[in-house]
This record gives structure tokens, sequence and C-alpha cells, in this order.
């Protein structure tokens, strides 16, 4: 086992560092006993690009709303004990999946419940606004990070999602005219490839909701993957080394040009 990194694996692992370093900062550190969740928060914030960040924040901020509203209920009707706790737990996924919020936000708030009944029944109420006060500051200081630190915009997310597909395009083509039949292997580098354009695409257009400029060629993205779903019903066809030409045709047209060293 090697160990390595690319330039964009450099800058993530020196981003979260700032991002949680600020947040404790911000909060006070050592002299605030809630700045763990700062420094937590602005760490989970930081992501690959400023889209899922945004996203990520979002989801910070309704899990810790669930959590919170979950857990001063069942604080005040019974106080913490065992059937209290999974109750807290059941109510703050109620009302993530409820409100469409999701599972990852489920979680997040399962935790907050959790921890204020468990360890902080007495002062539910304090806790849960100064553990919200402190996931705010930390939410600022990740998305800082996020825009002023080597941001990474959707555009240029897209763009290499894009090029993974066509390179998975190519290398399950080649297989196809090796006449391997179902070959797993590749056609999961041409799903997981589709799957981070459609991730990508999302993440773009949360930043073009915040206001951020991003010029997309939504015909060559459609194109993309349309190519890269099209390789994937000839893998699963009887005949699909016959459907390789045409696809080849295709993937040639889709190539990014190559730029004179």
């Amino acid at each position: 086992m090697t160990f390595k990194l690319n330039g964009s694996q450099w800058r993530y692992c020196a981003k979260v560092g700032i991002a949680a370093g600020l947040g404790y900062l911000l909060t006070l550190g050592q002299y605030n006993q809630y700045a763990v969740y700062s420094a937590f928060t602005a760490s989970l914030v930081v992501g690959t690009s400023v889209g899922e960040d945004l996203a990520t924040s979002m989801n910070r901020v309704k899990g810790t709303i669930a959590g919170m509203a979950s857990a001063m209920i069942i604080t005040a009707l019974v106080g913490p004990n065992f059937w209290s706790v999974g109750a807290s737990v059941a109510l703050t996924a109620l009302i993530a999946v409820g409100f469409g919020w999701g599972v990852p936000v489920a979680r997040i708030g399962v935790t907050i419940g959790i921890i204020t009944l468990a360890m902080h029944g007495a002062n539910a109420l304090e806790y849960d606004l100064m553990r919200a006060a402190n996931t705010a500051v930390g939410i600022v200081a990740g998305l800082a990070v996020t825009f002023f630190v080597w941001p990474v915009r959707g555009h240029d997310d897209l763009q290499r999602a894009a090029l993974q597909v066509l390179q998975a395009t190519a290398g399950l083509l080649d297989a196809l005219d090796r006449g391997e039949i179902r070959p797993r292997v590749a056609e999961g580098k041409v799903h997981d490839a589709i799957a981070a354009v459609v991730k990508a695409v999302r993440d773009t257009q949360r930043e073009q909701k915040v206001g951020q400029a991003i010029d997309v060629d939504v015909a060559r993205v459609i194109a993309v993957m349309r190519l890269g779903m099209d390789a994937l019903s000839a893998a699963l066809a009887e005949q699909g080394a016959n459907c390789v030409p045409p696809l080849r045709e295709r993937l040639a047209l889709l190539q990014p040009p190559v730029t004179p060293s």
C-alpha cells in the first residue's frame, strides 16, 4: 500500500484543518466549553466544492433544529431514560424525514438529541442554545474557508466529472472490443462517473442560487451522460460489441481538444 495524494486532496486536507482551527478560535477555544462544536462543524462543512459545502451547511442547520426540538420536547415531558432516548431519536427522524430533509439530516439531529438527553438533561435549553450558536459560528468559518481559500467552483467540478465519464466510457468500450461479457469493473466506473456528474450539476445549481455566475454547457453535459448510459446499455446487450463503433464516434466528438504543449 502506497501513501499518495493529488493536488485537490492536499488542498482539502489543508482547508479542513484551517476551518477547524478558525471555528475553534472564533468561539474562544478553551474558554468556551462548547467551542468544540464550532471546530467540529467547520471541519464537516468543508468538502470538495462550494456547492457541496452549501448543502452540508444546510443539513447541519436542519439537523440541529430537528435534534433540538425533539430533545427539548422529550426532556420537558419525561426527562432522560432509555424510553425517552428512543422516543427522542424516533421524533428527530420523524421531523427530518417528514419535512423531506432526508436521512443525513436525521443522523445529525440524532446525535444532538441523544447528547442533550443523556448528558444535559438538567440544562437542556442552555446546552442546545449554546450548541446552536457555536454550530452557526462553525458554519460561517467553514463557508469562509470554502469561498476564500482555494475555492472549487461547480463549473470546474462539473468539467472534471464529465471528463471522468468519457474516460470510463472509453475503458468500457475497450472491454467490449476485447470480447468481455459483462465487464463489471468497467461498468461500475461508468456508473460512478455518471453519478459524479449528477452530483456536480446539483452543486452547481446550489451555487447559482446564492448568486454565483456559472457558465455551463448544458448540451455537452447531457450528451456526455447519454453516451455513458448508452455504453452501459451496450454492455448489457447480447451483441454489445456491434454498438462499439458508433459509440466511439460519439466519444471522439465529445473529447476535449488537445492543447499543444
